[in-house]
């Protein structure tokens, strides 16, 4: 390696850049269209497999023309092979035989390019008598002298033998003979003299060559006639062949093929759209009424998922017309053309088990309406609703929805007015419409719903797109989208990758795709000029396109090990997840509470931790620092213009933290797991608790040019919840006060972003699992307010100084952020210094831009902008950013004086404070700490809040009480012991594992015996065990202080020193000492013991299943999964009954349902608001189907070899405490385990409900969903 490393050195490549050759992605043109064949599809399977497989990006060339002389784009275009690697022939153009076409199609091969052609291809460009054997040179042969084959016909479809020759063995490696399904089998006039038999086929008695290579004047050729049928082209070892033959003829030999897992595609076309003339089957329509297929208007519909107003009158009741939102007053009018009597109407509702309220109106020239039907007092549930009415010479109808229970929005299958009786409603039309309610969504067919007052395009879907977790929006528009197929659970390598997605025509949606670059689990994206920073765990990495071509040609490693081994073992969930950059300069990572072990940035800087929180590094991977910790698996940084972080943690499933939006301070501790419930006092508190959940990527957009309340605020994605929520915080001292609202109902989004012209970006992971599923995963949408009009963001590089800082200070963070960064790279300059103070000594300028300004000052000048940042630091405005500024660069800090940040602990300003207090800490000057100490003494508030209620009175004490264990004045903290400052230095001295620090405590302890002494020294007898490997699980031990406890030097000391000191103490302080170390779970013998802080789960019985009763067939067990499914989601279910049977079925002895209960198994409060009703069914009627995140199985092998299976309910350094199958919990001591692995099945057993009756399974689903 060594030698490696100096040899790419001195031929001028650093080891972290390797990548002009062997990184650099194959490009390749891919050619579809014309005859007999679904292109469609194949094109796709085409692109996703090879693409899989091999390191090469693939572009389509497609025509939808069905002929034999499909308008491809490439004729005409000579130079169409121009950037590309090689070209791959999957037309049938048998038809076109002009002269002029196939030299133009032949040109690129002539100068060189290889060429890969695949079945159809060999009947493409036939011109003359191609039935007989050509002659070589003969006009009629030019196409068959570069395919190297002459074939004319094939015969019916049926399996093929193949069988492999050794002819060329690098195409044939590892690639066994196998037999086709159906399969054309194209027969053979004359091989050529300079191809190569590659492999034969034989159909029954026929035989030929169906794969070959060709030396086309020394340009490689490989070509196979097999590929008919979808399913071949899907096969794998299909793909595996032509992804040998694309490597053989590109003479890249030395690059691997893949093998993925796993492997399956959509191998089904949309069916053709009925035409407008068609019949419908007329067993599942409507009786044709008078308002069958007439004119129809709405107040709004749902275009974007299909919910149109005409199809409320089609006759079809699988079609429906959907209002755009829920609110009440949304209507729909049907114009019957003429007047006519109608004397009865009905509705046929979107779904089965709502109340609907409602009311018709008739009306002859749609300007005065009669009232026909009022319903808006309904309370009854019915999805058919007929209605006689008085409605004589009417034309108009107008159904106005006033609201349902629960919240369903206005929309219906149908709407019919009859002139006579009402004709029976076919059973066949209702079961149509109930199916249709019931229907898990079609993973084609995004389900999201725009908020008033914006546009939404779906931008980008599969099978381009799929699997979008993460994504970044360059100023300029390009897109960036990080594809992981793996999802979160998957670990098998080469399913990750980074999309480009371009849209040319400004249509809101992407007509150019193409791979940036390649890697496994990538979580985060920014970019900027050329440059794609990627978070793909264990690795921060560098991506550069430097020759602007849409395809990364060059990498480096910025962070490596910025996560643990457990990405391999479990997959990128709870690990390191998205970036973003403030204005600051900061890459800022959110971590998952994975923690990371040693984390190597590119200055050699090593950081190792436990658990969860934001850590930042210099954009070149320097000065790798941590923000802040004690979080639970945040996926998202969201910073604003003043940088302020915002962050939405996720829920521990019942243990007291669910989903958390949190104002996130530099030094603060939020105190998962180990402090936030039994030492809440200790933690920097949280804005809200919003329970249950699964907090995705999330942003903070600043943009003046939206509308309010959209225009300053954070944006976060709930994937558990199918929503993005619109934060508004306001100030509140220090910190905020906590906001939520729904922007936007989406299905599982994962990820938002927006780009410098005020277009948002949102990906949703919809009908994905938790690892790969098949191939139709997710979308992306595009969302702008419909009064701004997105202007395109200029190129920076080529803007003039003023008006870079005209963009520095304008209306969005976007564009300052950018703005910034070209300032940067064009460099220092007395006009740049003096400008960027100018800008931020400006009142009269936007907030926004001044703060841009300190900070590009800071980022531009470095160490020499601190005399101007200490003037600036003088306005009151911007007093809190400059001493920011001031300290931001641990690197920078020589020469910067304490003094300034002492004065302004003094301020009025709570923001000004907390600033000075976390640049104390970071300055290190322990002469500070005296005047720090009155700032960390406790609030004394009439009320104390709970741990998840917000406190903005603790923040000013908990930022003062960091900073001084930042700094460790042990000497100032023992003086204060004498003072009024007693506690408050005892509150400081407990994080301080000092010799000196014990030994004065204990001292103390012996002479005045006090609780608080007590109480520090109790703490100080264990400290956190070093971090050296592992994961906590998603439920580790909460009870605190330490989670992994740990002896350290002074720990016999406090031991002795205890004993002393409480032999001679009261025995009131000793009773209370007592619930002291109970708190702390410390035990030392000879000291009395307290009782436990939690009570323990005595209840450890097996699972006991009561006998079925009633009639068996109409058990779950004889009706079978999808008929029980069927009935139980039709009928209305009634919780208290449910609550029954969730004790009498047992699920009660495996599951929690109140936070706060001793963990036990998978919590299932709020969980009806993260699963859909056909999940919950799912889960309990097959456990196997689907296992969710977290609650996973787990097989235990102990030093004895015994193995033991079951649910992880509680996890320490020391126990691991498991739930299994039968309902028996055990705890297993860590030490002993030798192996710990996933298994692919749940703990939950199979048949816990199969003696109820469908109708008892909806009641349970009633009372879960209650929960």
């Amino acid at each position: 390696m060594r030698l490696l490393a100096l040899l790419l050195t001195l031929t001028g490549l650093a080891a972290g850049e390797l990548t002009a050759a062997d990184k650099k992605p194959l490009r390749a043109l891919l050619i579809t269209g014309g005859c007999c064949h679904d292109y469609a599809k194949q094109k796709d399977i085409l692109k996703q497999g090879l693409e899989r497989r091999i390191n090469i990006v693939i572009d389509q060339a497609h025509s939808d023309d069905k002929s034999t002389k499909p308008p491809l784009p490439i004729f005409g275009k000579p130079d169409y092979a121009k950037d590309y690697d090689i070209i791959i022939h999957d037309e049938c153009a048998a038809g076109i035989s002009e002269a002029n076409t196939i030299a133009g199609v032949l040109a690129p091969h002539r100068k060189g390019v290889p060429g890969v052609n695949l079945h159809c291809a060999m009947h493409s460009y036939r011109s003359g008598d191609f039935r007989k054997p050509v002659k070589p040179g003969a006009d009629n042969a030019k196409w068959f002298e570069y395919i190297g084959l002459q074939s004319t016909g094939h015969g019916p479809q049926q399996p093929i033998e193949i069988k492999f020759e050794n002819n060329v063995p690098f195409i044939t490696k590892g690639i066994e003979n196998w037999t086709t399904q159906r399969e054309e089998l194209y027969n053979n006039v004359q091989v050529l003299p300079n191809a190569k038999v590659v492999a034969r086929g034989v159909q029954g008695n026929r035989k030929a060559v169906v794969a070959w290579t060709n030396d086309y004047n020394g340009t490689r050729v490989f070509s196979t006639s097999i590929g008919h049928n979808n399913v071949t082209v899907a096969d794998p070892r299909y793909l595996n062949l032509v992804a040998r033959g694309i490597l053989w003829a590109v003479k890249r030999e030395d690059m691997k093929v893949a093998k993925p897992k796993n492997e399956s595609f959509d191998l089904n076309s949309k069916p053709k759209p009925q035409s407008a003339g068609g019949k419908k089957n007329a067993k599942n329509s409507v009786p044709r009424n008078a308002a069958t297929g007439k004119k129809v208007t709405a107040s709004s519909e749902e275009a974007n998922k299909g919910n149109l107003a005409k199809h409320a009158v089609d006759g079809d009741p699988t079609t429906r017309w959907c209002a755009a939102n829920s609110a009440p007053g949304s209507w729909l009018q049907v114009d019957l053309g003429q007047a006519q009597d109608i004397q009865n109407v009905r509705l046929i509702w979107e779904k089965a088990n709502g109340a609907y309220k409602y009311r018709i109106e008739g009306s002859t020239d749609a300007r005065d309406w009669k009232l026909l039907v009022d319903q808006s007092k309904n309370k009854e549930v019915r999805q058919v609703t007929p209605h006689k009415v008085d409605a004589k010479n009417t034309r108009y109808f107008k159904i106005t929805y006033l609201g349902a229970k629960p919240a369903y929005w206005g929309s219906f299958w149908e709407f019919e007015a009859h002139t006579g009786a009402l004709p029976e409603l076919p059973r066949k039309v209702v079961k149509a419409s109930q199916k249709s309610t019931n229907a898990p969504p079609k993973t084609n067919e995004p389900r999201v719903n725009a908020p008033d007052g914006f546009n939404l395009t779906v931008f980008a879907q599969p099978p381009l797109v799929n699997y979008p977790v993460c994504l970044t929006a360059a100023s300029t528009g390009e897109l960036f989208v990080g594809i992981d197929e793996q999802g979160s659970l998957g670990k098998e390598k080469g399913r990750g990758r980074v999309v480009r997605c371009l849209d040319t025509d400004g249509d809101g949606k992407a007509d150019e795709v193409n791979t940036f670059a390649k890697m496994d689990h990538p979580r985060g994206l920014i970019y900027d000029n050329g440059r794609l920073w990627v978070l793909h765990p264990p690795y921060l990495t560098l991506y550069e396109d430097t020759d602007r071509d849409g395809v990364a040609d060059r990498e480096k490693r910025l962070v490596s090990g910025i996560s643990t081994d457990y990405v391999g073992k479990r997959g990128a969930d709870h690990t390191t997840n998205g970036i973003r950059m403030g204005i600051d300069g900061w890459i800022y990572i959110a971590v998952g509470d994975f923690g990371f072990y040693n984390a190597v940035g590119a200055d050699g800087r090593t950081l190792s931790r436990r658990g969860g929180g934001i850590v930042r590094v210099r954009p070149d991977g320097t000065e790798m620092e941590i923000y802040n910790w004690g979080q639970r698996n945040i996926l998202d940084a969201c910073i604003d213009p003043y940088m302020n972080i915002f962050t939405r943690d996720n829920t521990n499933d019942g243990g007291g933290w669910d989903i958390r939006f949190s104002h996130v301070i530099q030094t603060a501790e939020y105190g998962y797991p180990s402090w936030y419930k039994n030492f809440p006092e200790e933690i920097m508190p949280t804005l809200a608790d919003y329970g249950g959940g699964s907090g995705c990527g999330g942003m903070f957009y600043h943009d003046t040019r939206w509308p309010e309340p959209f225009s300053h605020g954070v944006y976060t994605c709930d994937w558990g919840r199918s929503a993005v929520f619109l934060h508004n915080p306001a100030p509140n001292g220090a910190t905020f006060d906590a906001h939520q609202e729904t922007f936007l109902a989406i299905n599982r989004p994962t990820d938002i972003d927006v780009d410098g012209s005020g277009r948002m970006y949102v990906s949703s992971w919809q009908g994905g699992g938790f690892s790969y599923s098949h191939p139709n995963v997710g979308f992306v949408v595009q969302l702008t307010p419909k009064k701004h009009k997105p202007k395109p963001f200029p190129d920076v590089t080529q803007l003039s100084e003023k008006e870079l800082y005209a963009l520095l200070t304008g209306p969005s963070q976007v564009q300052n952020l950018h703005a910034k960064l070209e300032i940067l790279r064009r460099g220092r300059s007395e006009q740049n210094t003096g400008e960027l103070v100018k800008i931020a000594s400006d009142s009269g300028i936007p907030l926004a831009g001044r703060v841009a300004a300190i900070f590009t000052l800071k980022q531009l000048d470095g160490t020499a902008a601190t005399a101007n940042l200490l003037k600036l630091s003088e306005q009151p405005d911007i007093t809190e950013f400059a001493l920011r500024a001031l300290t931001d660069r641990s690197s920078q800090l020589e020469n910067v004086d304490s003094a300034p940040f002492v004065r302004a602990l003094k301020s009025g300003n709570l923001r000004v404070r907390a600033q000075a207090l976390v640049s104390l800490g970071r300055l290190g000057d322990t002469s500070a700490a005296r005047a720090i100490l009155p700032h960390a003494a406790a609030p004394r508030l009439a009320k104390r809040p709970k741990q998840n209620e917000p406190n903005p009175a603790a923040v000013i004490p908990h930022l003062a009480t960091r900073a001084l264990v930042a700094l460790k004045p042990v000497d100032t903290l023992l003086a204060a012991l004498d003072t009024g400052y007693h506690a408050t230095a005892l509150s400081v001295l407990k994080y301080i594992h000092d010799d000196t620090v014990a030994d004065t405590l204990i001292n103390r302890a012996k002479a005045k015996p006090d609780l608080a002494t007590f109480t520090t020294l109790v703490r100080l007898y264990h400290r956190e065990g070093e971090y050296t490997q592992g994961w906590w699980g998603t439920r580790p031990d909460t009870s605190g202080p330490y989670f992994d406890r740990a002896m350290w030097s002074s720990s016999d000391k406090i031991e002795s020193g205890l004993k002393a000191a409480l032999a001679q103490a009261p025995k009131e302080t000793v009773d209370l000492v007592k619930a002291v170390l109970a708190r702390h779970k410390v035990k030392i013998s000879g000291l009395p013991t307290g009782h436990a802080v939690a009570k323990a789960d005595t209840a450890n019985g097996p699972i006991r299943i009561p006998q079925p009763t009633g009639d068996p067939k109409k058990w779950i067990a004889s009706l079978g999964e999808k008929l029980a499914t069927e009935r139980a989601m039709k009928a209305k279910g009634n919780p208290k009954r449910g609550e029954k049977l969730f004790t009498s079925q047992a699920c009660i002895v495996c599951h929690t349902t109140l936070d706060g209960q001793t963990p036990k198994g998978p919590h299932l409060a709020d969980i009806g608001k993260r699963y859909k009703t056909h999940e919950l069914i799912q889960s309990i009627l097959n456990p196997n189907a689907i296992v969710a995140q977290g609650f996973d199985t787990y097989s235990f092998t102990l030093d004895d070899n015994s193995v033991h299976l079951g649910f992880v309910t509680l996890e320490s350094a020391d126990t691991i405490s498991i739930r299994n199958a039968a309902g028996i919990a055990a705890d297993l001591p860590a030490k002993q385990i030798k192996k710990r692995e996933k298994i692919p099945a749940s703990s939950m057993p199979p048949g816990l409900v199969a003696g109820l009756n469908p109708e008892q399974l909806a009641d349970l689903l009633a009372y879960i969903k209650s929960i």
